[in-house]
């Protein structure tokens, strides 16, 4: 199971982790690369995520309220409130090759080395979305940064 912090307005995936099971210190690694990413303005920072257990534990609430970072959560049973997370899940899965039916057998170390080709160069450095303008989400924070004299960002 991989989590992901994925910045909305340019739709880049600044922070993921990858573990065996789903439990909160895999959201809580997955937060802290995407807080090591970049200084963040806590009033620009809304985590959007679906009900699960490890978006309830103490210690990953704790983290956003340590950073006065806001939570939004979805509604049960409506997937429609996540509905880009599920839509790059999807492409990923498809991509990669992960589908519940596929008969190729990844070793976590492969899986995981997959993943960081996948995220870092093909969905940051590559991929082009229309809601930016059809640029990759590198190459639109990078024309961010020039046009807005903001500090950019460790690739």
């Amino acid at each position: 199971m991989t989590q992901q912090q994925q910045q909305q307005q340019s739709r880049r995936v600044v922070g993921w982790a990858m573990g065996a099971t789903m439990e909160a210190s895999l959201v809580l690694e997955a937060l802290n690369r995407a807080l090591g990413h970049r200084p963040i303005e806590p009033d620009q920072l809304l985590i959007r995520t679906d009900q699960g257990s490890q978006y309830r534990a103490t210690a990953y609430r704790q983290r956003l309220e340590d950073h006065k970072i806001s939570c939004s959560m979805s509604t049960k049973g409506c997937c429609w409130d996540n509905a880009e997370v599920e839509s790059y899940f999807s492409t990923l899965k498809h991509e990669l090759n992960l589908d519940d039916d596929s008969e190729a057998l990844h070793t976590p170390e492969h899986l995981q080395r997959d993943l960081a080709i996948w995220i870092d160069g093909d969905c940051n450095r590559e991929r082009r979305h229309s809601t930016i303008g059809y640029l990759s989400p590198i190459d639109y924070e990078q024309q961010f940064i020039t046009t807005h004299k903001l500090t950019p960002a460790r690739p």
